[in-house]
């Protein structure tokens, strides 16, 4: 019975890494790749919604955009880009979820939930998870989950 227990705590202990790294919504060269560019901006989300795999990325001056997308050809844009004027400018909705203050808004073809967070260089950005699929289909709070997700890697 003892070795039985101990065998299972290290197949647990085995597996736990290799399952965190399956977890990461962008890893492997595309993430390194962007760790490169991105320099004192590499901030990624570490939670994506159900079904959203990582499809690209680029970066256009100051601004990094990662494009997730599922089998129905929905996509989830996350973008990190300097910040101007206050983080809440634009809100319609505010939640707190995983300890981070996160805000959401929608014009006519976009929703998008964002937050606000210090690069290493000290500048502020704003971390953006937004999506053209219609708040009936896509939750304000999904998408606030993904920017709240959001981390230095």
């Amino acid at each position: 019975m003892r070795k039985l227990a101990l065998a299972l705590v290290v197949a647990a202990v085995a597996v736990a890494p290799a399952g965190a790294a399956a977890a990461r919504p962008v890893s492997g060269a595309p993430l390194l790749a962007i760790d490169r560019a991105a320099g004192f901006r590499n901030y990624l989300p570490t939670r994506m919604l159900p079904g959203f795999t990582y499809a690209s990325w680029s970066k256009h001056r100051a601004v990094l955009s990662i494009a997730f997308r599922n089998k129905a050809g929905r996509t989830v844009v996350w973008t990190v880009a300097p910040m101007t004027g206050s983080c809440d400018s634009g809100r319609q909705k505010s939640f707190q979820l995983a300890g981070n203050k996160v805000w959401w808004a929608q014009d006519a073809s976009t929703q998008r939930a964002w937050r606000c967070v210090f690069g290493q260089d000290g500048k502020p950005l704003r971390l953006t998870a937004s999506s053209t699929t219609p708040p009936t289909q896509l939750a304000d709070v999904g998408l606030g989950t993904v920017a709240a997700s959001g981390k230095r890697y």
